[in-house]
């Protein structure tokens, strides 16, 4: 015998094959035979005397002092299973000391001093035991039990032979135990299952819910004693019938009868997953009509009879009629509570729910989620120049279209007039990587507005600024929000259409925000702001002459000093301020211009007045230059206006009225900061511009970049096309004059010719009337090659 359970052969360690064993041609064999053959028979009550008796049949016939058939316990420890002993009494005081080893091999240690040191050895001494035999029975390659038998003196004469017949022997005891165990199992699980089935059909039975289990085919195989009830048949007649069959039939909410793909069973197992609260209107085999509230799930099952869908129904008609209109009650209620009702997004109230569901879940997973407060820029110039009407047109549709983007698990609110929130629903380990994603998403929005709008036939454009912020579990509602608050505000000072991230210094910023407007309001009252003059000069045969004068504002203030556009103006924009600040230049430009008509040196000078963007398209701004014009009697033939390209595309059919009624009262329109941003031109021939003023940013790099030159060559060959006056701002050295003076250009600004000053410049500097001369000539043909 080789042991099979061992998956494999073995050879013992200590002593040869060869020998003769003890069991060769001895009685003892026969009885062993004889424990193997009932073992593998056992019936099971009698698995565990049959092992005892193999045991002690093997012990004595082997003469051994001790016998142990030992197991491998779920914990991984070796534990004796069954023991005998020649002398039980004399051994009583070690009763469960387990005597095997580690080994895999069948083994005969005929000295326990051979032993490794450890607690085998110590075993075997207090054991009093000389020496020893092992047989391991493998499973997989693992030791799952042993046979050892024990002498005490020169006892014991085992063989290599001998090792077989044990081999054999314990291999049976193995099989024996583990079949028994097997057939406990089985039985235990069989009483269990018999116990959970009588549980079952007792909670089936005596449920105040209908319960109904249908086939494959739909037909019902179970049902109890309330879904006779419900279906108004009786419960004998069910088993086998489908619904119709017993004369059942299911229709919709309405009363529309249901298609066979729309019934619960079809559906569940077409679906094939649970189905829950569908209502349905049943007419019963009694005729009544009940209300039905049905959940359905599906049961994976063989066999062409087996349940394939378990259904729960409830009959709710009382509580339907009762509850409907409590519930549209409460529907309208808690709509108009949380929700805006022009867009249909939350309003400021249901954000505050949706930030405090999202602060939970950060202290839930230890995680971060992402807020952004997105600040449509322009609807207060959409709302006065096309009416509020067309205004909360253009709101539903950006919600529409920011609703698009919202991300998944993401909620999308509307908080204030044009200002919306977006929560992010994916978690991110911390703030930073909350706020990185964010910002992608920020970014996305942002191209997103950019695209035209059609709103009844017309196409508006809009930007937006984004503030945007981590959300942790240590925050706050209130902070948040204005964290993304004063983010937005730091996106809209550096110019808008941009996303800006929550800093904490932020604060402090938001405290000299509020400062600057005070200070504003008091300049305004105070008449704080100055107006300075620089030249624009022409050339012609005559040479270089001063022919107008730009008005540009400066603010005096009390602390701080002269102050240039850039330190307020943009912040005026954004805050309302510069309607007022417009008016009072416009007025004092007027009224210097006035001044000037007295004096010979200065009456045929031009004055270019600068407009912000929302004051030109303002429905008052025509008539605020007719009363200026009417207080301080200046010659509007001798004024010009400057606007930006973008204003104009903003709106060209608003741009287009206002400039036309302005050219009626003799004001010239200029074209400021041209060439910037915008690839088509076409809008120039429908716009009465009278100048074309080129960007200063062309002329930076003049001289070592062929783009710029190819543009403003471009520029030039444009106003000459159309008919219009050119004017090049930012004239900063001879060498920029001689390039455009060669390309043709003929009437400059810029610091070349003079600065800003209190009073206007009449006269040139020696050095710029020299570029007159004949010298010129050559600077122009030096710099104009490439």
């Amino acid at each position: 015998m080789t042991g099979k359970g061992q998956g494999g052969s073995w050879v013992p360690t200590v002593v040869q094959a060869t020998e003769p064993g003890r069991f060769d041609a001895s009685p003892a064999t026969a009885i062993i035979l004889g424990d193997i053959n009932r073992l593998l028979r056992a019936p099971l009550a009698a698995t565990e005397a049959e092992i005892d008796d193999a045991l002690a049949h093997a012990a004595e016939a082997c003469g051994a002092d001790v016998a142990q058939f030992c197991r491998t316990m779920p914990s991984g420890q070796m534990a004796v299973s069954h023991r005998w002993s020649r002398n039980a009494i004399s051994d009583a005081r070690h009763p469960e000391t387990c005597l095997a080893g580690d080994t895999h091999e069948p083994v005969i240690h005929r000295d326990p001093a051979g032993l490794p040191q450890g607690s085998r050895p110590d075993r075997l001494a207090a054991a009093g035991l000389d020496s020893v035999v092992e047989v391991p029975m493998l499973r997989d390659g693992a030791v799952v039990g042993s046979v050892v038998l024990g002498w005490r003196g020169d006892g014991n004469d085992l063989r290599s032979g001998d090792l077989d017949v044990l081999q054999s022997l314990a291999e049976a005891m193995l099989a024996a135990a583990e079949r028994r165990e097997s057939e406990r199992r089985t039985a235990e699980a069989a009483k269990a299952l018999h116990e959970d089935r009588l549980l079952l059909e007792s909670i089936l039975r005596t449920s105040t819910s209908a319960i109904i289990a249908f086939d494959a085919d739909a037909r019902i195989v179970f049902a109890n004693d309330e879904a006779a009830a419900v279906l108004g048949a009786e419960a004998a007649r069910l088993p086998g019938c489908t619904l119709e069959g017993v004369g059942c039939r299911l229709l919709s909410r309405d009363g529309e009868p249901l298609p066979p793909a729309a019934m619960p069973v079809w559906r569940t197992m077409a679906e094939g997953r649970t189905l829950r609260d569908m209502h349905h209107v049943l007419i019963g085999a009694d005729g009544r009509q009940r209300i039905l509230s049905v959940n359905a799930a599906p049961v994976a099952a063989d066999g062409v009879n087996a349940i394939r869908v378990v259904a729960t129904v409830n009959d709710v008609t009382g509580q339907v009629s009762a509850d409907s209109a409590l519930r549209t009650a409460l529907a309208e209620a808690h709509q108009l509570a949380f929700f805006d009702p022009l867009t249909g997004l939350y309003n400021r109230r249901g954000i505050v729910e949706v930030l405090r569901d999202c602060l939970q879940t950060c202290a839930r997973e230890n995680a971060c989620l992402a807020l952004l407060y997105i600040d449509v820029d322009g609807m207060r110039q959409v709302n006065g120049t096309r009416g509020h009407w067309l205004g909360d047109r253009m709101l539903q549709a950006i919600g529409a279209r920011l609703d698009d983007l919202r991300p998944d698990g993401g909620d999308l609110g509307r908080i204030s007039a044009d200002e919306f929130v977006l929560t992010c629903g994916v978690t991110h380990p911390d703030p930073a990587s909350a706020v990185t994603a964010a910002e992608a998403t920020a970014e996305q929005i942002l191209r997103d507005l950019r695209r035209p709008f059609l709103v009844d036939g017309l196409s508006l454009e809009i930007t937006a600024s984004i503030g945007l912020a981590a959300i942790s579990a240590e925050d706050t509602v209130e902070g948040l929000l204005k964290g993304v608050d004063l983010a937005v505000m730091a996106a809209k000072t550096a110019g808008g259409n941009r996303a800006c991230a929550y800093r904490p210094d932020m604060e402090q910023d938001m405290v000299g925000r509020v400062a600057l407007a005070q200070e504003l309001r008091e300049a305004i009252r105070h008449d704080e702001f100055r107006i300075f003059f620089e030249p624009m000069v022409r050339l012609d045969e005559m040479g270089l002459e001063v022919v107008g004068q730009e008005a540009l504002i400066r603010w005096e203030h009390p602390v701080r000093g002269l102050l240039s556009p850039i330190a307020f103006i943009p912040f005026a924009e954004e805050t309302g301020f510069i309607r007022d600040i417009d008016r009072w230049v416009l007025h004092a430009a007027a009224m210097e211009l006035a001044r000037w008509a007295d004096d010979p040196a200065r009456r045929d000078l031009r004055l270019s007045i600068n407009i912000s963007s929302a004051q030109f398209l303002s429905e008052e701004f025509g008539q605020m230059v007719r009363e200026v014009l009417a207080e301080t009697g200046a010659d509007p033939a001798r004024i010009e206006l400057e606007v930006t390209e973008g204003t104009l595309l903003s709106n060209l059919g608003l741009a287009r009225t206002t400039m036309m009624d302005l050219r009626s009262l003799g004001l010239s329109i200029a074209l400021d900061d041209f060439g910037t941003g915008f690839s088509s031109l076409s809008y120039l021939r429908d716009l009465p511009v009278d100048v074309l003023k080129i960007d200063r940013s062309f002329l930076g790099g003049l001289t070592d970049s062929k783009a710029n030159r190819t543009i403003l060559e471009g520029i030039i060959g444009l106003a000459s096309g159309l008919g219009v006056a050119l004017v090049a701002e930012g004239v900063e050295t001879p060498a920029q004059f001689a390039w455009l003076r060669a390309k043709g250009c003929r009437t400059f600004q810029g610091y070349l010719f003079g600065r800003p000053a209190p009073e206007p410049q009449l006269t040139l500097p020696p050095e710029v009337e020299a570029l007159e001369g004949p010298g010129a000539e050559r600077v122009a043909s030096g710099n104009s090659k490439g």
